[in-house]
């Protein structure tokens, strides 16, 4: 067997009166699963299948107490494509519902998954339902990812529909047209893909697989990526929200984003963070608000673009001057106002002066 020679098997077979089937028993020895195991050719995989008289090519072996196997799950893993292929022809079954787990999963948890093996396997009739309903991107290679993608979004089956369409003269509506790309678009809940690539900080993955995403829903689509974002934000500084904001703005995130709705996202983190420097204020806990300041310094360098008056608050609730000089360390004056003229100078305020004349001076 191990040398593919058929002719001398058979011979053998013959001249010592041997029942090849004889030698199965269930679970312990089997035949087809050697033969995979060391790698036979098509020929003799055939031979062993006739002589041994397999019922159904779909059935299970077990080679430890947490692995089971078919015979199909085997040869894939030993990347045998054409013992798979044969297999398949026998009525293999590429979705195998009869242990706990599918061939993706198996491949997977054997680190034996490739591209070669995602694409034979997706494009073998693989139930990419699968794909969401047991997180088989979670931890996966994102070029593989990208094979998923390619492969069963905008595929060959789907152009050629199109072309069906066109060449038919099939009458459909513009609606109709946006409502067969979003079919096509939304084969996979990509909202979980999202927040692995985002523990990981994978921006430019993330633009990648955002380019799927159904153009004509562009606002659920930021929201399900910025909800993502907050999920992931336990420290609720809201650091990665405003990373990906900031990097649309930038354009070195390549996500389309209408100016008013981000600077709409921007104001409510900005207000948010006004809050609860009012919540500091008012309690007079200048220590929290100093450490406030400190974990949200990456935002308040931005607070110009809300209209907030942070100095005129801090005058009017008297907040001591050292916490107020401490404070435009973080949020500089981009807009110096006369009225804080008026107001130190109206309470006599000499100090507060000096420190917001001298800040107006830096930013000149």
């Amino acid at each position: 067997m191990k040398k593919n020679d058929i002719k001398n098997l058979t011979n053998y077979i013959i001249k010592n009166n041997i029942i090849l089937e004889n030698f199965n028993i269930k679970n312990k020895i089997d035949l087809l699963i050697y033969g995979i195991r060391i790698n036979v050719s098509v020929n003799i995989f055939n031979f062993i299948y006739n002589h041994c008289h397999y019922k159904n090519i779909n059935y299970t072996y077990i080679i430890n107490k947490d692995e089971i196997v078919t015979p199909l799950f085997l040869a894939l893993y030993y990347s045998n494509y054409d013992l798979a292929k044969t297999i398949i022809e026998k009525g293999g079954n590429i979705n195998y519902k009869g242990i706990k787990y599918n061939v993706l999963s198996f491949l997977k948890k054997k680190r034996a998954i490739d591209k070669s093996k995602l694409i034979f396997i997706l494009s073998h009739g693989f139930n990419i339902t699968y794909i969401n309903k047991y997180q088989l991107t979670y931890n996966l290679n994102f070029s593989l990812i990208k094979v998923i993608l390619e492969f069963c979004i905008f595929n060959n089956n789907f152009i050629l529909k199109l072309l069906s369409i066109n060449k038919n003269k099939t009458p459909m509506s513009k609606n109709a047209f946006y409502e067969l790309i979003r079919k096509e678009k939304g084969k996979f809940e990509i909202k979980e893909w999202y927040y692995n690539l985002l523990n990981k900080q994978r921006y430019k993955q993330i633009e990648y697989i955002y380019s799927y995403e159904d153009r004509n829903n562009n606002a659920n689509n930021i929201q399900k990526l910025l909800q993502c974002a907050n999920k992931i934000d336990t420290s609720d500084n809201d650091f990665l929200k405003y990373t990906i904001l900031r990097k649309i703005e930038k354009k070195k995130l390549n996500i389309f984003m209408e100016k008013d709705y981000l600077h709409y996202e921007f104001n409510k983190i900005y207000f948010d963070k006004l809050k609860k420097i009012n919540r500091f204020i008012k309690k007079k806990t200048f220590t929290q608000l100093m450490i406030f300041f400190e974990e949200n310094k990456f935002i308040f360098k931005d607070l110009k673009m809300v209209d907030y008056d942070f100095i005129t608050f801090s005058i009017l609730k008297d907040i001591p001057i050292s916490y107020i000089k401490e404070v435009l360390k973080y949020c500089p004056l981009y807009i110096f106002k006369k009225k804080w003229i008026k107001m130190t100078l109206a309470t006599n305020n000499q100090a507060l002066l000096r420190i917001l004349l001298k800040s107006f001076k830096e930013m000149i």
